[in-house]
Order: C-alpha cells, then sequence, then structure tokens
C-alpha cells in the first residue's frame, strides 16, 4: 500500500475516533513503528493532526493558533533543510548530528554522490526512503527521547573520522557561543566539531532565543550559519566579526516586512 493511500485511511480513522495510536497504525496496515510514525509525520507536517506520544490526535479548534505556528515552524525548518542541501558538494564525506532540521535535508538530498556519518536513526531511515547515499551509523547507547546514539563508544568511533562537512543541530545560540541542556549531547558536539573540516550550523530562529548549562562551542568555531530569520544584533555583531557565512531563508511574509523597513 502507498503512504498516500495509508493517509487517507488514517485521517479517515481519526474523523470517526479523534485518535490513533502507533501500533493501531501497524496493525492496520503491517508496518513497522518507524513507517507509522513517518506516516504521522507527514501527516502533522500537513497540519493535519498533533503528533502526541505513542500516536496522534485531531487539532481542536481551538488550537489554530498554536496549530499555524507548528507550521510555521515546520516550514521553516523545510526552508533551512533545503538551503543546506545545496551546500554539500558531489564526493563529500558528510557528518550529520540528529536534529529535525537535519532530518529534513533527506527529502532534498537525492542524486547526491555523497557519505554519510550520523548518529540519528531518523536520518538513517529517512536517507534510506529518499536517497540511495550509503550511510553509515555510529554505535553508541540509544537515546529513546531523541532517537540518536550517544557516549564514550560514539564518541571514540570518531576519532576514526574526518570529514568534509559537519551540519550540526542547535539547541541554543548565544553571543557567548552554542549551548545544549544535555551534558553528553554537548560533548558530542563539541567532538563532532572538531571531525569536520566545515562546520554548518543548522538553526530555526527560536533557537536564537535560548541559551542553556552545557556549552558546546564558541560562535568562532561554527563556518556557516543557516537559519529561517535574522537573529538579533547581538549575535549578528558576533558572526561578522568572526567573518562567518548567515544564510537566512526567510519567508515571503518577513521578506516583504524587511523590504517595507528598508
Amino acid at each position: 500500500m502507498y503512504q498516500e493511500h495509508r493517509l487517507q485511511l488514517i485521517r479517515s480513522y481519526l474523523s470517526s475516533h479523534k485518535s490513533i495510536s502507533l501500533e493501531e497504525i501497524c496493525e492496520a496496515f503491517n508496518v513497522s513503528k518507524d513507517t507509522a510514525r513517518r506516516d504521522l509525520v507527514k501527516l502533522e507536517e500537513r497540519g493535519e493532526i498533533i503528533r502526541v506520544k505513542g500516536g496522534a490526535t485531531l487539532p481542536s479548534v481551538n488550537r489554530n493558533v498554536i496549530d499555524y505556528k507548528e507550521r510555521q515552524a515546520t516550514a521553516g525548518k523545510e526552508r533551512i533543510a533545503q538551503s543546506a542541501a545545496l551546500l554539500i558538494q558531489d564526493d563529500y564525506d558528510l557528518l550529520m548530528d540528529a536534529s529535525s532540521t537535519g532530518a529534513l535535508m533527506a527529502k532534498f538530498m537525492a542524486g547526491k554522490q555523497v557519505h554519510v556519518i550520523t548518529n540519528s536513526i531518523d536520518i538513517v531511515d529517512l536517507l534510506g526512503e529518499h536517497t540511495d547515499i550509503p550511510t553509515f551509523l555510529l554505535p553508541g547507547k540509544f537515546n529513546r527521547k531523541n532517537r540518536n546514539l550517544l557516549g564514550p563508544r560514539t564518541i571514540e568511533t570518531l576519532n576514526d573520522y574526518k570529514v568534509d562537512q559537519l551540519f550540526l543541530g542547535a539547541c541554543g545560540i548565544s553571543p557567548e557561543g552554542i549551548t545544549s541542556p544535555d551534558e553528553d549531547e554537548a560533548f558530542l558536539k563539541k567532538k563532532m566539531i572538531s571531525c569536520a573540516r566545515q562546520v554548518i550550523l543548522l538553526a530555526d530562529h527560536t533557537k536564537f532565543e535560548k541559551a542553556f548549562l552545557h556549552k558546546v562551542c564558541d560562535i568562532a568555531d561554527i563556518d556557516v550559519i543557516v537559519t529561517d530569520q535574522y537573529p538579533d544584533e547581538a549575535v549578528r555583531e558576533k558572526i561578522k566579526e568572526n567573518q562567518i557565512d548567515l544564510i537566512v531563508t526567510e519567508d515571503e511574509e518577513n521578506r516583504g516586512e524587511r523590504n517595507e523597513e528598508n
């Protein structure tokens, strides 16, 4: 059964039952949990459902504003992913850490003649679905929340690699640097940076409003930042001071507002 057909049936089920679990999708269509999860991700991207732990529900009327913001956030990440994919050159070796924006890059990487190393289960899965790119999954302890692998074994294995580009997700960005709320994630990102000739940071605009306990690196350690809106002045000054390439993929509405201001 094609995915689009399953999506229609899932929508039909939700119209009468209001919610559906991953297990129900697996049983109804004889698919794996990963396939069921991808179906729900696709429906969420379209704004037709709200994903919850273990399944999905229909959006209620009083969530219209929230859903609109969520769709905006997803659209921003897709623009970032598409722009980031354009930076990839054939015969490059890539390292991609676990981030939702990095996973979105998979749909824009078809035809790329590259190798990918990652600690993300989702990136491996999506690259296998959308591309023929040879992909290597780093070993380590599975983190169920972030669907990635990390820990001492992951860091040790990275000693064997030197890659052309690292596509790095960000939790928090401030003039003081890149930060993460998780110590293990911060150490892993730091190690990944040391393995790459070029570091490309993927960050939607909300990441510029946050700072966390564990420092990953200074802004000076980043070569390119791809985002969906211009950061505040303090961060822009740091970017300019360190000669970092800033790629901003604004939507038409924000671009129009900026043109009117100018």
